[in-house]
């Protein structure tokens, strides 16, 4: 399943809900899903968080080429 940085706010809105004291609370995700956590269930949500998170991360490096950050120093006596 395909999160989108749009799903991502929505987790981190739910957990922010629970935690200011909401007993429940639920979204609905970019592919139609709806999903309901309760105060209880933070844990599992925090957990979906990261991993949307790092799938979102992923897929905004797609494509791109990182750029080397190693630097080479020569001094006059060969060090």
């Amino acid at each position: 399943m395909a999160y989108t940085a749009d799903d991502l706010a929505r987790v981190r809105q739910a957990v922010l809900d629970l935690a200011t004291g909401q007993r429940v609370t639920s979204f609905r995700t970019a592919n139609g899903k709806t999903l309901s956590y309760a105060d209880a269930d933070i844990d599992k949500l925090r957990e979906l968080e990261r991993t949307i998170a790092a799938q979102v991360a992923s897929a905004s490096h797609i494509g791109r080429r990182l750029r080397s950050r190693t630097r080479y120093t020569t001094t006059s006596k060969g060090l």
